[in-house]
């Protein structure tokens, strides 16, 4: 069965628990019948002085969406898609003054909404899924996630470690070479690992040991998130 990126990432939003600045074993899930708890309601990410300001207000607000996912009551990820549609404003501002490219801000702003489903669907207490395909789409949108807490601390202190720079370029660099992959070429990635593993006891791969080739859009998004995360 064909499937796209985009339909894994709205279907096979769950939860992984890794900690900052490391990744997970993938996880075998299909979806059963849709369950959806209760979301969050809507709020506005407050007003910024710059273009960039705001897209790192919009980084750094994936604990606030997973707080009103919790505590929400309605069946509608509104905040979800106001951060979104916030940060596609802002990345279009940059496009327009010539400081970012078309395919680069196309590139992070799929990996941004990657994150923000992830961390919605990671706290709408959805647990409708049995083992049955691999997927790296939750785990891939967990190290966005995971760098953005990282680097808003590293901001926050004042002091820039190079080793945890060099450590959070490669993880962006690996994660945003994920997203650089068309549908079909995940598709075919996820047949020849379905293939290898039906004829080896070889368990799937981590997602880091994914081997992917890091193109030039994906490295120069990964370059763009780690300067704006660290108020470059």
């Amino acid at each position: 069965m064909d499937i796209s990126r985009r339909d894994f990432l709205k279907i096979f939003g769950i939860s992984v628990a890794s900690v900052m600045l490391t990744r997970c074993k993938p996880i075998l899930v299909t979806p059963s019948p849709t369950c959806y708890a209760p979301l969050p309601p809507s709020t506005v990410t407050p007003a910024a002085t710059s273009v960039r300001e705001r897209l790192r207000q919009c980084w750094f607000s994936f604990d606030d969406l997973a707080a009103a996912t919790k505590e929400s009551g309605t069946t509608e990820n509104n905040y979800g898609a106001q951060l979104a549609a916030d940060h596609r404003t802002a990345l279009d501002e940059m496009v327009a003054r010539g400081e970012l490219t078309a395919p680069v801000a196309d590139l992070v702003q799929e990996a941004y909404q990657a994150a923000l489903s992830h961390v919605w669907r990671s706290n709408a207490l959805i647990t409708c899924y049995e083992p049955a395909y691999i997927d790296y789409a939750p785990t891939s949108a967990q190290v966005l996630v995971n760098q953005s807490a990282a680097l808003e601390q590293v901001a926050t202190s004042g002091t820039i470690d190079p080793a945890t720079l060099e450590t959070a370029r490669t993880a962006l660099e690996h994660d945003l070479a994920w997203y650089a992959l068309t549908d079909q070429e995940i598709q075919a990635l996820y047949e020849l690992l379905i293939e290898g593993q039906q004829t080896s006891s070889e368990p799937f791969p981590t997602f880091e040991a994914l081997p992917l080739d890091i193109t030039p859009e994906a490295r120069e998004a990964a370059q763009f998130i780690l300067d704006l995360l660290t108020g470059k």
